[in-house]
């Protein structure tokens, strides 16, 4: 005895036709099974998920150790300005006896060998602690005096923009009289900020 094909309802015209058949005898519809039906549509699918979950996963992985974040930073620190740099300073504003904003640098050699220079980056502050950006600003601190060992010495620094009330100084190199360096001569603001040595500055002008 034949088995009885499966039936289904044509979406078109809603006649009962074979499951098999390609397109309906009474209204000639397509009789397409949906696309979500085609195994190959599955198979792709599921091979998608597979990719997009081990692809997340690895990134995972990646980044973090157990619970804890990966913490190693893309930010590399200069080697020039590791270890001593060979100098003690101080440093306190003031005023000249005209009046004018002063900075008073104080430099003791701890080092074993002769500082031949120093320079400063300084950012000059007004009263509220803002800083002055104007062109008559001067930020970078230069003395070439020579510091035998043991031996200190002061500079002063004067101001012609009298708003200059404080600021925040930073050592970002000491020149030795040998040819050594700590820290770097041709550093950038930034470079001077962020790897240089912050020198306390005591008092207002």
């Amino acid at each position: 005895m034949a088995k009885e094909p499966k039936m289904v309802t044509c979406k078109h015209c809603g006649a009962e036709i074979a499951a098999g058949a390609k397109t309906c005898p009474q209204c000639g519809g397509k009789n397409k099974k949906p696309f979500y039906k085609n195994p190959l549509i599955i198979a792709l699918i599921v091979v998608v998920i597979i990719a997009v979950a081990a692809s997340v996963g690895g990134e995972t992985k990646k980044g973090t150790t157990g619970d804890t974040p990966n913490e190693t930073s893309s930010v590399k620190t200069d080697e020039r300005f590791a270890g001593d740099c060979g100098v003690s300073v101080t440093a306190e504003m003031g005023a000249s006896i005209i009046d004018y904003p002063t900075l008073r640098v104080s430099v003791s050699n701890t080092s074993d060998k002769e500082v031949a220079a120093v320079k400063f980056y300084f950012v000059p502050l007004d009263v509220y602690g803002d800083e002055i950006t104007k062109w008559t600003s001067q930020n970078y601190l230069y003395s070439d005096t020579a510091i035998p060992v043991g031996g200190s010495d002061s500079f002063e620094y004067q101001f012609i923009e009298d708003s200059v009330k404080k600021g925040e100084l930073y050592l970002y190199s000491v020149y030795f009289s040998d040819g050594t360096e700590w820290g770097n001569k041709d550093a950038t603001r930034s470079t001077a900020i962020d790897s240089g040595l912050q020198i306390v500055v005591d008092g207002v002008s």
